[in-house]
Parts: structure tokens; sequence; C-alpha cells
């Protein structure tokens, strides 16, 4: 879709292109004899527009509550920020008033702010993407606090700024980059931009690594219904701790400086397995000291206590069986218990989760998790109810 085009989808008659694609209720494998029908009543491209708006909608319901109002792009709503994650960060940078959204894409940060009470200087250097902005913050009610601006993140003039967030681009010809200096734009050139101190927060990728997470930063990483989502890296007022994890949609964080862990311990009652989150940040030790818990192994992110300490960080498993991993030991004990589903949970094991499945020969209605991990060294399941 192109600027044009996009103009178009936005007029009485997209309107009716829009209203027409979401009767046929189109999906991937029925979008071009859905675009033949639509061509029927309207031109060739706001056809195409409408179906693959709809379609986008639909997708987008995972992350925007009122995606059938909202436009997209495929690939911005793929890098869109997720609606509950944008929101926890909008609290941070919301106190300060004014907030600038760099390289804003379609807008999801940028409303997030807008509905927390900000106002918003959004700008970006794709002139379609930037229009889709607009007319989210527009669909949502929010035009009056979203201020549009096409430009480049570096050189657009900020006077009214008390804050800024960037999410710049990490990929290039279909490779993806961990360093923010390989960004566009690069962090260095971000925080150039800005008077030292000055209360910025930029978006990288979850995978970087510690080494290139400049030392004045709080490199927050953030999950999601258990799977990691992204790293934010805060600067200047925003920033308060050395590391922090944040689990959503709870919202509740830990934080606080990696430390050492410490000694093994034997797997007592209950195994727990740390969100991502937290394994990321490398504040699993913490954790520990927080719920009394002891590490299985040095090299395994495993947890072990005598009771479940009903945190957020973790999820919990009371063990039911610790042997050294021997497939044949285990099919029996499954067959005796009539287990007929495993989730298979791998932690610093060798072993091959798929041909283990295979060889348990399952059959039953009950079901048990099997961690197969490494502890004190050695490699050992663990059967959890």
């Amino acid at each position: 879709m192109d600027p044009h085009t996009f103009r178009e989808l936005l007029t009485v008659a997209g309107a009716r292109a829009l209203a027409d694609a979401a009767a046929l209720a189109p999906a991937e494998a029925t979008f071009l004899s859905c675009a033949t029908a639509l061509r029927k009543a309207h031109p060739p491209e706001l056809a195409r527009a409408a179906l693959e708006t709809v379609l986008l909608r639909t997708k987008a319901r995972a992350k925007f509550a009122r995606a059938d109002a909202l436009f997209f792009t495929r690939e911005a709503l793929e890098q869109a920020t997720a609606e509950a994650v944008a929101r926890h960060r909008a609290k941070r940078l919301a106190p300060f008033g004014r907030v600038a959204d760099l390289c804003c894409g379609i807008g999801g940060d940028a409303l997030a702010l807008a509905e927390a009470g900000a106002t918003v200087d959004a700008v970006d250097t794709d002139e379609l993407r930037l229009a889709m902005c607009a007319a989210n913050a527009r669909a949502l009610g929010f035009a009056e606090r979203v201020r549009c601006t096409l430009g480049d993140a570096l050189a657009v003039p900020l006077p009214e700024a008390r804050a800024a967030f960037a999410d710049p681009n990490r990929r290039a010809d279909g490779r993806r980059f961990l360093n923010p200096e390989q960004y566009a734009p690069a962090l260095t050139a971000l925080r150039a931009r800005f008077a030292p101190g000055f209360p910025l927060a930029v978006k990288v990728a979850p995978g970087i690594t510690h080494a290139d997470v400049p030392r004045d930063a709080e490199a927050e990483f953030v999950s999601l219904n258990g799977e990691l989502k992204e790293c934010v890296l805060w600067f200047g007022a925003t920033r308060a701790h050395e590391r922090r994890a944040t689990v959503l949609p709870s919202g509740e964080s830990l934080a606080g400086a990696p430390v050492a862990g410490g000694d093994v311990a034997p797997v007592g009652a209950v195994l727990l397995d740390p969100d991502p989150a937290v394994v990321r940040a490398e504040l699993v030790p913490l954790l520990a000291e927080r719920v009394g818990g002891r590490a299985i192994d040095e090299q395994v992110q495993l947890l072990t206590t005598s009771a479940d300490p009903r945190t957020p960080f973790a999820r919990a498993f009371a063990v039911e069986c610790v042997e050294p991993f021997n497939v044949g030991r285990l099919r029996e004990y499954f067959r005796k218990r009539r287990v007929g589903r495993v989730t298979i949970v791998k932690r610093g094991s060798p072993a091959d989760a798929e041909d283990v499945l295979k060889k348990l020969k399952l059959e039953g209605d009950a079901h048990r998790t099997l961690f197969l991990a490494r502890a004190a060294g050695a490699h050992v399941a663990f059967v959890c109810a």
C-alpha cells in the first residue's frame, strides 16, 4: 500500500471498501478470490488495500484491544509493541508531560503514551507509517495529543519534549542486529542528540549482550505471559537500577544488580523455572534470595525450594520423582501411572525431546511435566505434577 491509496482508504469510498472486505471474512488462503470479488465494486488498489487491512486487523487482535479500528502494514504490525508492553512503558514516561516518540511506526507506543496522559511528538521517516500513526490516534480519540512529524529522528527539532522514547530499526537486508550500534539510528547517535542526563528510553533486542549495555543505563527485560518480548535501556532520570525484570500482565518487577549464585542444592519438594525476563536480566540469584531458593546446578537456571513461594517471577512445579536420565525407567514410571501426555522442558540436557517423547510410548489420561536438566553436573530427569 502506498500513501495515496491509504488516503483513499480514509475516505467514504474507503470505508465502504473496508466494510465490504470485512463482510467477506478473508483469510490468507482466500485472499485472491476475495480480491476478485471485491474488485467488482471497488477500484483494484483500493480493494486490495481494504482486504489487507481487514486481514491485518484480525492478526493484530493479539496485540491491540481495538485492532478493528486501526491501520497497519505487515512489517509494522510485526514490529509494533504489544499494547500491554507499551502501556507498562508509558507509565514511566508519561509523568514527564511531553514525550518524543522517535521512529514511531504505526503508533503503538504513541497511543499508549497519549492514553497515559502525555502529549506526544511522533516522528518517523516513513510517510505511510506516519500517516497510519495519525489515523490511529484519531480513531482512538487522541488526535490532539499525538502530533506527527515526517523527518529524521536525529534532526527533527523537539524543543518542548521533556523525555523521549526511541524504537530504532534493528533490521537491514533481511538481517537482525543485536548490537545497538548497528541500529538505524545507532544508540550513540540517539543519545548524542539530547543533553547529558536527558530522560531517554531506547528499545533494543532482548538478545542484546550485556557487554553492549552502557554502564549508565538500566536494562529492563520485559516478558508477557511468560514470553520474553523486549529490552529497554533507560537513561537519565528514568534510570532507577542496573537491571530490571518485569513480568506482564501483572506488571511486577524484580530489580537490582546481578549477584553471584549461591551453593548448589539437591532438588527439594518444589522446582522453580524462572521467567525468561529474570534469566536474561541475570537476576536468578537475586530471585533465589527473595524466595529462599537454591540453584540445582551452576550452569542451569532452575531453583528449588521446600514449598511453593507463590512468586510471579517463576513457574513452580511439585516434584514427584527425581532420578538419573533413563528413558526405559521413565517409560515404566509413566506406564504405571497411566500418563498419556508429557510436556518436556529442557534445561542443559543433551537429550532430543522429540526422540524421548517417541520412546516413552505414552498411554493413558494423566499429564506430567518432565524436566530434562543438569543437576550438580549430572543429567537428571524431574517428573513434576
